[in-house]
């Protein structure tokens, strides 16, 4: 009768092992993600002749912080209004209406149902680029909406 339930290997108690696919053996499970200690960046002996303006020194203390590391600057996002311009900018507002009247509506006093538009901000944020021409649209054609 054999001993099925006997360990394999120097696992210890609280030790999971896991097949490593890229090594093809087995490991314990922790070591995977122990990384070797990163080696310090070398100096250059020759220094540059031209001095750090405020923006590079910025960057480069961004780059040498020990927790996060280097973190590229996001470029501030410009908004554009739509160039749209005559049949374009026609079938553009016929789109815009389309997919709204697919949206929830809001409720009418007045008639007692549920049917004046509502502009989400999540629809205001997707096409915000065409709101200018699209409520003076809906202004124009007399549609109700919020």
């Amino acid at each position: 009768m054999g001993n099925w339930k006997k360990k394999r290997g120097n696992i210890g108690p609280n030790k999971q092992r896991r097949f490593n696919r890229r090594s093809g053996k087995m490991e314990n499970f922790n070591e995977r993600h122990k990384r070797p200690e990163a080696n310090p960046p070398k100096k250059d002996d020759t220094e540059n002749d031209e001095p750090l303006t405020p923006e590079m020194a910025r960057q480069e203390e961004r780059k040498n912080h020990p927790s996060k590391g280097f973190v590229p600057e996001v470029k501030v996002r410009t908004f554009r209004h739509c160039t749209c311009e005559g049949t374009e900018l026609a079938l553009k507002n016929q789109r815009l209406l389309e997919l709204l009247r697919q949206e929830p509506r809001g409720y009418d006093d007045a008639t007692g149902a549920h049917t004046v538009l509502v502009i989400s901000q999540r629809f205001r944020r997707r096409h915000e680029r065409h709101m200018r021409h699209f409520v003076a649209f809906l202004r124009e054609s007399d549609i109700r909406y919020r």
